[in-house]
């Protein structure tokens, strides 16, 4: 199986399991190609067929990114004032939150969402994502 790699000025880069390369025109191709879309390539001497595998790619995550581990933490220790909705970039949230820290329900919510947040699946970066 190979691997769109890149797609600049209309050209399709493929990258092949033996470590090679394969620059297509985007016009040979039937299908709209995906950087991360695993294909089929076959070739013969003169002749580049690519096939989509059937397999959709991954979606990228929708919302904004944050550190999982610094989330989980601002939540925990200072979730009463709403310090992670602020870092998740929920300021409106926030703002409710800390008019509201005063009768220590932000800070029980705050735990919950500290546990929801440790349970998160993390992306390759520690990334968890927020919408």
């Amino acid at each position: 199986m190979s691997k769109v790699i890149r797609i600049k000025n209309e050209v399709v880069t493929v990258g092949n399991d033996d470590g090679s390369f394969l620059e297509v025109p985007l016009s040979e191709l039937n299908f709209k190609p995906v950087i991360g879309e695993i294909i089929e390539v076959f070739t013969s001497d003169d002749k580049t067929v690519i096939y989509r595998n059937g397999k959709s790619p991954a979606l990228p995550p929708k919302g904004r990114p944050v550190n999982q581990l610094a989330y989980c933490l601002f939540a925990f220790f200072l979730g009463g004032f709403d310090v992670h909705k602020f870092y998740a970039g929920k300021i409106g949230q926030g703002i409710v939150y800390l008019l509201f820290c005063w009768t220590l329900i932000p800070a029980i919510i705050a735990l919950v969402e500290g546990i929801i947040g440790i349970t998160k699946k993390a992306d390759a970066e520690g990334n968890i994502y927020f919408t």
